[in-house]
């Protein structure tokens, strides 16, 4: 039985309906864990933007990287904690627009981690011309393509998922509007967009592939010439947290769109997409501070500068 009716309708979100004591012990924590990832990414943009010490392009392109983390988490957990609360029906308009701007959002952070790769190729392989090439009106040209693209890119599937016929029963199985899931509960021609995202994904998932592998492949042999081991962890400390936030994304990703399972087996994957929409935007700042000097410095600056204004606040009021 197909349905049309899409703005009445909607579509009920299951959620983790198979752990139902899921929702009732962690609803607290998981608001935490949000608030936690507002704070961090914030915070982090604040110290950035404060210091002029970070006004360079890895940081800037950072400052991009923590944006886009807000708005993820933004995107899909206070849905989450609403589906916590019982309220599990939404529009098909709000799923279609969840749906294009998660998708735009998984783009964005690709772009972003394959310039912040090119970055690190710039100031590690060519430091004499770092500040030449990677100039501020290229560093932003750069992050408003990548926002721009992202946002372009997933407007085909969305036009052609706004054209399907949905079956009567309409039930989701996830926690937020992806496409796989949605799929599922299609009558129209799923080919149609398989062909449309598989197309995007591969061309934009080679590029940003081959840019970074490239990159590093270039860093890897300029750091292996390098004659002092103290030069080398320098070096290789600047790509770390890069490094490992790629392996994250991808190896995320993987395990969700990629690795087969079967209908029974499915919901499976939901646990690995609640880790890259909830756990990857909390590790993403603490990566780029806690392993970064630079953070550390300017975040100890900041403190005694305040420190500094309220003791002068007490010992000198107005």
């Amino acid at each position: 039985m197909l349905s049309n009716n899409k703005t009445e309708d909607g579509f009920l979100l299951l959620g983790f309906y198979e752990y139902p004591d899921l929702y009732v012990s962690k609803f607290l924590p998981f608001l935490l864990l949000y608030l936690l990832c507002l704070l961090e990414n914030i915070v982090l943009i604040l110290v950035i933007y404060l210091d002029l010490s970070l006004h360079t392009p890895m940081y800037f392109f950072l400052c991009n990287l923590s944006l886009l983390d807000i708005c993820l988490t933004t995107l899909i957990l206070p849905r989450f904690l609403l589906i916590a609360l019982g309220w599990r029906l939404v529009s098909f308009l709000q799923c279609l627009i969840q749906l294009h701007l998660y998708i735009a959002l998984q783009c964005l952070e690709f772009c972003l981690l394959t310039v912040m790769s090119y970055d690190r190729y710039m100031a590690i392989c060519n430091p004499l011309h770092y500040s030449r090439v990677l100039n501020k009106k290229v560093c932003v040209l750069l992050a408003g393509v990548s926002w721009l693209y992202s946002i372009i890119d997933p407007l085909p599937v969305t036009y052609v998922l706004s054209l399907f016929s949905f079956c009567s029963y309409r039930e989701i199985d996830h926690f937020f509007c992806d496409l796989m899931p949605l799929l599922k509960v299609s009558c129209g021609d799923v080919l149609k967009v398989m062909t449309i995202i598989f197309s995007e994904g591969v061309i934009l998932a080679l590029i940003s592939f081959s840019i970074i592998l490239s990159s590093y492949s270039y860093i890897i042999l300029v750091i292996m010439r390098m004659k002092t081991a103290q030069a080398k962890r320098k070096a290789f400390s600047t790509c770390s947290a890069h490094l490992s936030v790629i392996m994250t994304l991808y190896l995320s990703l993987v395990c969700v769109y990629i690795i087969p399972t079967s209908d029974d087996h499915s919901n499976g994957k939901k646990p690995v997409a609640l880790l890259n929409t909830v756990l990857i935007p909390i590790l993403n700042p603490i990566l780029y501070s806690l392993r970064n000097k630079d953070v550390k410095c300017a975040i100890q600056k900041l403190l005694r500068g305040k420190q500094k204004i309220f003791q002068q606040t007490l010992v000198f009021p107005p």
